[in-house]
């Protein structure tokens, strides 16, 4: 009796671990070969359903060795040619660029967080009208938008917070940071599979504030998580007075798409690509 419920015990421990871990996108999905389409159906919540209540305490994210080129998403936040990405797009590889016209503009690392996913980028002769940064933490049942090139293609994520857990990456670096977790409820156009590739994307607020960086998903479970805005500070890229003169655009379950589409002609969000060797 006694050993028929230790066995009940070791099994329930299991596929608790296995339920909160498994579904990370790890390796190369986050940061695909361009063309290459991971199959599989996406998960979505619908606008009338309950938000999900159990938000994993840690969230575990195997960073992948750079053995491969790769792509990813950067955005604009001055008038001087700097951009903002995540660290493991740019990290590890020979040459970092951003693609306009299907033309590559070299891009230089100016520098990444040691303890974030966080990374900034400094390219020449381009001028992108920035984004505003928000330093406000969004809170659960906040609507947001993720825009970039997921699978190496454009397209748009419309998320709702569910809550905010800890992200600890593994492998070819190690961090801990806080994330903020988000469930999926749309993606334009229709996709299914993994959203890498947006990596290094903005999250984008109704006000058009970007209050965060999409850092890694569990497109299994719905689920994408992005930095913690405060991360804009600590990188001395918000300051009063160039939040001041910016203006926003207002963003709803309509429209995000179409502006999503102008901000990448624009060069407002660009698609980075790493070249490895």
């Amino acid at each position: 009796m006694k050993r028929g419920f230790e066995f009940i015990l070791y099994a329930v421990i299991i596929i608790f671990f296995l339920v909160r871990y498994i579904n990370v996108d790890t390796g190369a999905p986050r940061r695909p070969i361009p063309g290459g389409v991971p199959a599989g159906p996406a998960v979505l919540l619908p606008d009338r359903a309950r938000l999900p209540s159990d938000v994993s305490s840690t969230v575990i994210v195997e960073v992948e060795r750079t053995d491969q080129n790769s792509v990813g998403t950067a955005f604009s936040v001055d008038d001087n040619g700097t951009y903002v990405s995540a660290r493991h797009v740019v990290e590890g590889c020979s040459s970092v660029s951003l693609i306009r016209n299907q033309r590559r503009i070299p891009a230089t690392l100016i520098s990444k967080a040691t303890n974030r996913d966080f990374a900034v980028l400094k390219v020449d002769n381009v001028t992108a009208e920035p984004f505003v940064l928000s330093l406000k933490v969004p809170h659960r049942g906040d609507d947001g938008f993720m825009m970039g090139y997921p699978q190496g293609v454009p397209a748009d994520v419309r998320a709702t917070v569910i809550g905010s857990t800890v992200m600890r990456s593994k492998g070819r670096y190690n961090t801990r940071e806080r994330v903020v977790a988000w469930v999926e409820r749309e993606r334009r156009p229709k996709f299914g599979g993994s959203l890498g590739g947006i990596s290094g994307g903005p999250v984008l607020d109704g006000q058009g504030r970007i209050v965060g960086t999409v850092v890694a998903g569990a497109p299994r479970r719905g689920r994408v998580y992005t930095t913690n805005p405060t991360v804009f500070s600590e990188a001395g890229l918000v300051t009063s007075a160039t939040v001041q003169k910016r203006q926003n655009t207002r963003l709803t379950k309509e429209n995000f798409d179409q502006e999503a589409s102008r901000f990448r002609r624009q060069m407002r969000i660009a698609q980075v690509y790493c070249e490895v060797g």
